[in-house]
């Protein structure tokens, strides 16, 4: 009888649990390709199709979603700016309707949109549009003739004032040190009015004598805090300001503003240029306010997570009540404000970055110059500390060893003060870091925004080696090291003292550790290759960890059910190519919110 019985209760159990157990299953796939291949089947069988219709199907491509449950696919759907399915060619054909447009991609590949966890917009436009643009150019007399070119068509001009363009490299000395050029060659081209141009890395100034003689600055001044204004051995001013244009500011600010309509023409080119380089995001420093009126008027096609500039000479309580009120102000969909944008130290070139070892003889500095800062270290703590508090997340330029450790220090500091903090606070460039302090990054959670493009002996290789010696030269950049000790590292470009900000340059440069560009490939340009990285995870740090770093991991990064329709096409698939052709792949498509908003001629 108990027999019959258990029979029984298993035939009630087979009868009943195990449908249960199906229609969970089928409810609750793990993946959205998992989900979607077990319900169009079913549906296919009974000739059910979707209701559901797609603005836009990407089919027949190698789609790369940097999802872990489904890493790969063919096919992609969105609607309505939203991606509503991922998954194979036969799938995602029930989501086509009379209104959707349908791309054939012929095997292209498709990834996340690139974002650029560091850029200056709108860069290089203005000067491009209006003034003097030297970036492109590479010696002194290409200098000269520009600068000389732009007053003969502007005779009426009364300030000349150009953005980052010059170079260091065209005013080495044999002996390996680096002053800069001198105000009296600009005098020779432009005596009359005041000439001041920033350098390419944008912290340092050259103007001409009559710039000098009307900002005050003469063999008396003091150096500002944390630069330097270069002299002439009678103490006389040479021509270069380091970190100090501040002092020129005055005489900048005679030069006629552009207009709105100039500004603005000049941020709608930036954003063009940067959709055209397969860009769908971006962490800006300064240009906030201008981008939200962009999205006013819908001319927006950029995420945007923006910081405010945060400098000793203010206090805790007005730097995050900034922040504050534009964490208020700006808090939409396509552009976010709660970022304090902090410099610890300079720039290794004007050698007024902060090393924990002194800098070698070619900076011309004796024997203890180990680099300055503005900040004092414990006023330092407090504001990284205040900020911490309120929520902010902390943003901080670092280029030495021993900038990068106080930096540590002061997010260590917040957080035994504050508590486990949630900020992903974040150091930039980082050339240069002491091994032992890697693991304190991973372990404290500090993210790292890189410049790949900087990976290689580029412009800037020969003038560091001459500041610190080739053995330290070489060893900047270990973004190996880093990314196994578990760092997230997010890349940027630094744009425009990166002018070529591509992010496929960045992606070869750093994988290959040498030149993207085809003419210096075959040359000795190769920085380090055992701190490469892999193509997969160059592709990782200018997509999910750059959403992840501007806290937008949720919608941004990846390609997943739900998420932002933010993608990229490529023409080939850069996992499978030679590396040194990742730079030449070209961009087809980039669509920001489900709308092409570039697409190759």
């Amino acid at each position: 009888m108990s027999h019959i019985l258990r029979s029984k209760k298993l035939f009630f159990l087979i009868l009943i649990v195990i449908p249960l157990m199906l229609l969970v299953s089928a409810c609750s796939g793990k993946s959205d390709v998992t989900e979607k291949k077990d319900s169009d089947a079913a549906n296919k069988k009974e000739g059910v199709v979707s209701d559901e219709k797609a603005t836009l199907v990407l089919k027949n491509g190698s789609v790369y979603t940097l999802e872990e449950d489904q890493p790969t696919a063919e096919a992609i759907a969105a609607k309505g700016g939203e991606i509503i399915f991922v998954g194979s060619n036969d799938d995602v054909e029930q989501y086509v309707g009379d209104d959707t447009e349908v791309i054939d991609l012929d095997g292209k590949m498709v990834s996340p949109g690139f974002m650029d966890g560091h850029t200056h917009p709108s860069g290089l436009w203005p000067d491009k549009l209006f003034s003097v643009d030297l970036s492109s150019l590479n010696t002194h007399e290409e200098y000269m003739k520009a600068i000389a070119d732009f007053m003969d068509k502007n005779p009426d001009t009364k300030v000349i004032n150009g953005g980052c363009g010059w170079k260091y490299g065209p005013y080495e000395q044999k002996d390996g040190t680096n002053l800069g050029p001198t105000k009296e060659a600009l005098d020779e081209v432009v005596p009359d009015i005041p000439v001041i141009f920033s350098s390419i890395d944008c912290h340092a100034v050259w103007a001409n004598s009559k710039a000098f003689e009307l900002a005050g600055i003469d063999e008396n001044t003091p150096n500002p805090k944390g630069g330097e204004i270069v002299r002439n051995p009678d103490g006389s001013p040479r021509g270069v300001v380091r970190e100090g244009s501040h002092l020129f500011s005055k005489v900048a600010d005679m030069a006629p503003p552009l207009s709105k309509e100039q500004e603005k023409e000049a941020m709608l080119k930036f954003i063009e240029e940067a959709n055209s380089f397969g860009i769908t995001g971006i962490q800006p420093h300064g240009s906030g306010e201008q981008l939200a009126e962009l999205e006013k008027e819908g001319k927006l096609t950029l995420r945007v997570a923006a910081t405010s500039y945060v400098g000793a000479e203010m206090s805790p309580e007005e730097a995050v009540k900034r922040i504050q009120d534009n964490r208020e102000k700006y808090n939409s969909d396509w552009v976010q404000f709660n970022t304090a944008k902090l410099f610890a130290d300079g720039v290794t070139e004007a050698s007024t970055a902060l090393f924990l070892e002194p800098y070698g003889a070619g900076a011309g500095k004796g024997h203890n110059h180990a680099g300055d800062s503005e900040w004092e270290v414990d006023e330092f703590k407090k504001m990284v500390t205040a900020l911490d508090k309120a929520g902010i997340q902390v943003y901080t330029h670092a280029i030495g060893d021993a900038a990068v450790r106080m930096t540590i220090d002061a997010y260590e500091n917040a957080a035994n003060v504050n508590g486990e903090s949630k900020s992903r606070h974040t150091i930039t460039h980082i050339s240069s870091i002491d091994e032992n302090d890697i693991p304190r990054m991973a372990e404290l959670n500090i993210l790292a925004d890189l410049q790949p493009f900087w990976f290689y002996k580029d412009q800037y290789f020969d003038t560091e080696a001459a500041m610190l010696g080739k053995e330290r030269a070489l060893a900047m950049y270990p973004a190996r090291k880093m990314w196994d000790a578990g760092i997230t590292i997010a890349s940027g470009s630094d744009y425009p003292p990166t002018p070529d900000y591509r992010p496929l340059n960045g992606i070869e440069i750093g994988v290959t550790r040498n030149s993207p560009y085809p003419e210096e490939q075959d040359k000795d340009m190769v920085r380090n290759a055992d701190f490469a990285l892999t193509v997969e995870e160059m592709l990782q740090s200018f997509t999910k960890n750059v959403a992840y770093q501007m806290f937008r991991e949720d919608d941004l990064g990846s390609l997943k059910v739900g998420k932002k329709a933010d993608i990229v096409v490529l023409g080939e698939d850069i996992t499978k190519i030679d590396p040194k052709n990742i730079s030449e792949t070209p961009v087809v498509y980039t669509i920001v919110d489900g709308k092409i908003v570039y697409k190759a001629k």
